[in-house]
């Protein structure tokens, strides 16, 4: 396969790295001293896949700097509020060949992808693997909840060619699965996060602490049942099908496992660096604008995250 990857972070070195150790054709887009270094010592992958080393891709700073023109997929890991500057900039690569996949946190990643290139180019990705940039050149991959899911909207794409993806990325050695039910999946795990992550960010608490406290736990419910009364006005086939139901199953089994852990987002706050609220509560409450449903809860969390934004840079 002939691979770019658009936002070589650690979550794009470490696919593109595991797909250049299994001799795919990969060219890496980031930004230094993260590329500077790949070019001049190599990559070195660490963390619970074992320790990997190769130089067996390229890596520039811009698309402006490729000499090659079509590339059989591009895979996009930039964070969600650059999707539309990448798709601008990839839109000279892209063929009647090339596919397009939404490596990416958050919801609208795909919608903006389709909206310049056709759903009959775009694959999504669910991905729940950690990865974190230690040094320049340097990737370690921390922690795996789920396999990588991956598939095609509207039946767009045969599921021939998104399963033989999925295959592939799996032989390369990067935990893959093939989904048929791409909006389902991508939906519970921005539920997920919708729930967390901005609480997690504003108030310096673990997961289980907001958990535990019926104030937050308040917040968290009505964030998912506003999330739900969305999804069935826009007629997503959300799992399970209720939102009391999915509040069991997130309590009960997704959050426990994770009651240590801090969102990223608190780091990103802490860092000065944008966030990808808009992909998460912000476009719950957007399509709930859009759709007459009033999404208070989501709402708050967004423009509180903005303004902390706003505040620490």
């Amino acid at each position: 396969m002939k691979l770019l990857v658009m936002g070589a972070g650690a979550m794009g070195t470490t696919v593109g790295g595991f797909m250049a150790l299994a001799g795919h054709d990969v060219t890496l887009i980031g930004r230094n001293p993260h590329i500077e270094a790949l070019k001049s010592k190599g990559l070195l992958i660490t963390g619970i896949w074992g320790e990997h080393t190769t130089r067996n891709f390229r890596a520039f700073t811009s698309t402006g700097e490729l000499d090659d023109s079509r590339y059989d997929m591009i895979l996009l890991a930039v964070k969600s509020y650059d999707t539309e500057h990448a798709a601008e900039q990839i839109k000279p690569l892209v063929d009647n060949n090339t596919l397009l996949c939404a490596y990416q946190n958050g919801l609208g990643n795909a919608e903006t992808l389709a909206k310049y290139f056709g759903w009959e180019r775009v694959l999504g990705a669910r991905v729940i693997f950690g990865a974190r940039i230690n040094h320049p050149g340097q990737v370690e991959v921390t922690v795996i909840a789920e396999p990588t899911a991956i598939g095609a909207y509207h039946n767009a794409i045969s599921e021939k060619v998104a399963r033989a993806i999925a295959d592939t990325m799996k032989e390369a050695g990067i935990p893959t699965i093939y989904t048929r039910q791409i909006q389902t999946i991508l939906w519970s795990k921005v539920a997920y996060n919708c729930a967390l992550n901005p609480l997690s960010a504003l108030l310096d608490a673990p997961y289980g602490q907001l958990a535990a406290q019926d104030f937050t736990r308040k917040i968290m419910d009505d964030v998912i049942h506003e999330l739900y009364r969305v999804g069935n006005a826009m007629d997503i086939p959300l799992k399970p099908d209720a939102a009391g139901a999915y509040l069991e199953q997130f309590y009960n089994k997704l959050l426990p496992p994770t009651a240590a852990h801090y969102a990223s987002m608190r780091e990103d706050l802490k860092k000065g660096r944008r966030t990808e609220i808009d992909a998460l509560n912000g476009i719950i409450a957007r399509f709930g604008r859009e759709r007459g449903v009033a999404c208070p809860a989501n709402e708050l969390l967004a423009a509180l995250i903005r303004a902390r934004e706003s505040s620490e840079r």
